[in-house]
């Protein structure tokens, strides 16, 4: 029984560069001294300016929103509650056309920034250990036009410099559990169901309104733990099961149908059968295996889609 997957090794392959691109999505940016610098010199001297701006798009938004011209997907709550992905994309776009076509100060400073190299990107993480967050990353700042998408009594708009704004990057399977064991509500258990999945989707929730999820859906956790060759997603596994939690009888119960969803659900276990959990486990690293061969990652990636639409 190998509890332990191989190392995985770097190598050209479109699996392996997919994979790489998919591990910096939405990631913090490193911010070097010459970011900094930039920063200093072209935008901290309109901090002010820039909020206002933010806010104005933001509140822009909210208008198409409210008058229907902007489609979002159904939350649980209404708007904005939850939305934060929505908003801050559709800010950052208007943000991006607004500085392309400077009218004022403050967007003349942002396109001479951006010209520079200065970064003007969407970002995502884990705020201060107790939400999940996407915001922007403006050189060294952190710039929340969807802060109050948690609690709606809070300004619209939030910046502060990045290192002090409680923003993490999330890349381990494990943290990605302890905040969505907070954020969410709900619960939270180790896939020990489908043993083909659970080395890349190695997390059931079941959210306070009844509907069983297979996790992570952020696509750079996704990313690295199969980059890694499971490892981040078998040391949680072992970490419920040593805990001694395990899926419940009556959700593996509602769950035993999406047998019927293809082979990567086949294999189903009411309980978990470690001996085969392992194995799977150890294929993951294997460059010719079912997990990194260019159709068994496509075929993956479908299944992977078919547990995200799932309710």
């Amino acid at each position: 029984m190998n509890e332990h997957p191989p190392e995985s090794t770097a190598s050209d392959s479109p699996v392996d560069h997919q994979l790489s691109v998919w591990r910096a999505h939405r990631r913090p940016l490193e911010v070097d001294q010459r970011v900094r610098d930039l920063t200093a010199r072209l935008i901290a001297p309109r901090l002010g300016d820039l909020e206002r701006l933010m806010l104005d798009l933001r509140l822009g938004v909210d208008g198409e929103v409210g008058a229907g011209t902007l489609a979002l997907p159904r939350r649980r709550y209404p708007f904005p509650k939850g939305y934060c992905r929505e908003i801050t994309d559709a800010v950052l776009g208007r943000l991006v056309r607004r500085i392309a076509a400077p009218d004022g100060p403050v967007l003349a400073a942002l396109a001479a920034f951006r010209a520079e190299g200065g970064p003007i990107v969407p970002i995502w993480g884990a705020l201060r250990e107790r939400y999940f967050q996407n915001a922007l990353q403006i050189g060294d700042l952190y710039v929340d036009v969807a802060n109050d998408t948690v609690d709606i009594t809070k300004p619209k708009v939030e910046i502060l410099p990045l290192d002090r704004s409680g923003l993490q990057a999330v890349s381990d399977v494990g943290h990605f559990a302890r905040v969505a064991r907070l954020y969410w509500g709900g619960e939270v258990w180790a896939n020990t169901l489908f043993p083909r999945l659970a080395p890349i989707l190695p997390i059931i929730h079941r959210g306070p309104e009844g509907r069983v999820s297979l996790h992570p859906d952020s696509i750079a956790v996704f990313a690295e733990n199969l980059a890694g060759g499971g490892r981040s997603a078998l040391a949680f596994l072992n970490g419920e099961r040593e805990a001694g939690r395990c899926v419940p009888a009556d959700v593996a119960a509602s769950l035993a149908g999406w047998q019927s969803r293809g082979p990567w659900f086949g294999e189903f276990s009411a309980t978990p059968d470690w001996e085969r959990l392992y194995a799977c486990f150890a294929l993951v690293g294997d460059p010719n295996g079912p997990y990194r061969s260019v159709q068994g990652f496509l075929e993956m990636i479908e299944a992977v889609k078919a547990a995200g639409s799932s309710g």
